[in-house]
């Protein structure tokens, strides 16, 4: 199959022996589309040769060949304006095949399979009994050789026991398209370590995705629930920080795709600091103090969970970074709407939903103006800079590299710890950092802070635990 582009049409070229199901597939196929908000086009062999009313085409080799080519230009014509193509015809020429490659945007060619025996009891239109009887010629399959297709994209068995023609044209969508049926959309689990960035992405896909009928668990505290959920004939879509062992039993179904969103391990480290400190008046320890000391704590155990999930390789995971969210919602939205399997949305009204849920629309200022803390189901809409390099100073930058580099490097923020180095050549003077809490005094604030959010499935006392009460190690990379 040609590379979807995203500013063209496509083709859906199907094809067979007269009797193997070509119109009955492509009308069926149109019929799902059609479901879904799109408007295909299909263009019928012999509704095309009855259309045209050419007096002078006719059944033989080269009349065919130049219908063929006519029903070619006329899917190119179409399809670069943006339109969904159906083509259901013989056309068996090596040519014609070979031309569509070339010329047609987005083509996917399925061939449907079905033994000459079976097509000759079918014989639906008496004609291949006529063409027995001598009384018509150019029978494609009879007296007039074809070409199958050398490589199609799709090979269908349309022989008996007949399946629903739904059920066939299902099978060519989810090829072509990666379509799911409506009947049978994939639940989707969507993961991100807390403070990556993931509220941003979470409501606008809990609305569209109720919109298509799906159970929702859009909240990290009922992943409890979830398996339960995919009992019931309902899609479930599940937002989570949970390891990724939790899914170990989902992780090879057909029928489940994981979003995985992950984000620069500096910031987040940062961020989550901030989103303590931005629970209660502190007073204290400087920032890059409490940096340091969450360093060499507890975070191992947040990035490795992340580091799990990042490391899955399958056509079910669909990788996303901070920095690629940030740089295009829409787009990234429409992306994941295809990987799913759900009908895309027109683009006015998906920049509209993700306006709606932006940080401009959910704060009521612009990024970078000052403001109050704005927390909402999702996240907390901090409104203050989260970036590392606002809060390391070189110490700081140093022990990072050598705790977490090799994250650094895996995920593709840092090829190596030269970052740190210059970092602290930056830095080598220092500065004097804004006072915050005691240890003693974050810890309890931590503690305030679990309480009210539920951000974890564990007790506040393990995340206290876990966060400044491990043994620190050093992991020299």
């Amino acid at each position: 199959m040609t590379e979807h582009l995203t500013n063209e049409g496509r083709v859906l070229w199907i094809t067979g022996l007269s009797g193997s199901g070509k119109s009955t597939i492509a009308t069926a196929a149109a019929e799902q589309l059609r479901a879904r908000g799109e408007r295909p086009v299909v263009l019928d062999g012999d509704a095309v040769r009855t259309a045209i009313a050419d007096s002078k085409t006719g059944h033989d080799v080269t009349s065919r060949l130049a219908n063929a080519y006519r029903i070619s230009r006329l899917a190119q014509l179409l399809a670069e304006q943006g339109q969904t193509v159906i083509v259901p015809t013989m056309s068996l020429f090596r040519e014609i095949h070979e031309w569509n490659r070339a010329h047609l945007p987005n083509y996917f060619e399925t061939w449907l399979e079905v033994d000459w025996a079976e097509l000759c009891e079918r014989d639906a239109r008496g004609l291949y009994s006529r063409a027995a009887r001598g009384e018509v010629k150019n029978v494609a399959g009879f007296d007039l050789e074809y070409d199958r297709p050398a490589n199609p994209d799709l090979v269908l068995n349309n022989n008996s026991p007949l399946r629903p023609a739904t059920e066939l044209a299902n099978e060519l969508l989810q090829s072509a398209l990666g379509l799911h049926p409506l009947s049978q959309r994939p639940h989707v689990v969507f993961y991100n370590p807390t403070h990556a960035g993931g509220g941003a992405l979470v409501p606008i896909l809990e609305e569209l995705l109720e919109a298509e009928g799906y159970a929702n668990l859009a909240s990290p505290n009922e992943t409890h629930r979830f398996h339960n959920l995919l009992k019931s004939n309902d899609p479930v879509f599940h937002w989570t920080h949970d390891p990724l062992e939790t899914f170990a039993a989902e992780l090879n179904r057909e029928d489940v795709r994981f979003v995985n969103l992950t984000r620069d391990p500096r910031d987040t480290l940062v961020s989550f600091l901030q989103n303590v400190l931005q629970t209660i008046h502190t007073e204290g320890k400087s920032m890059r103090t409490l940096c340091r000391e969450a360093i060499q704590s507890g975070f191992e155990q947040r990035f490795e969970q992340a580091h799990a999930w990042r490391a899955l390789q399958q056509p079910n995971v669909f990788h996303i970074s901070f920095e690629e969210m940030k740089a295009d919602i829409p787009a990234l939205i429409g992306q994941l709407l295809k990987f799913i399997g759900l009908p895309q949305m027109d683009s006015a009204g998906l920049r509209r939903l993700c306006e709606k849920h932006s940080f401009e629309s959910v704060t009521g200022r612009q990024r970078g103006e000052a403001g109050g803390t704005v927390r909402n189901k999702y996240l907390l809409r901090k409104g203050v800079s989260g970036d590392w390099a606002n809060h390391f100073d070189g110490s700081t930058a140093r022990l990072f590299q050598r705790r977490f580099g090799r994250y650094l490097r895996a995920w593709g923020y840092e090829p190596n710890g030269d970052w740190a180095e210059a970092h602290a050549r930056k830095h080598k003077h220092g500065s004097n950092g804004t006072l915050f809490a005691s240890l003693l005094q974050l810890e309890q604030m931590t503690d305030r802070l679990n309480s009210l959010t539920g951000y974890s499935r564990f007790s506040p006392e393990q995340q206290i635990q876990s966060l400044f009460q491990s043994n620190p190690r050093t992991d020299l990379n």
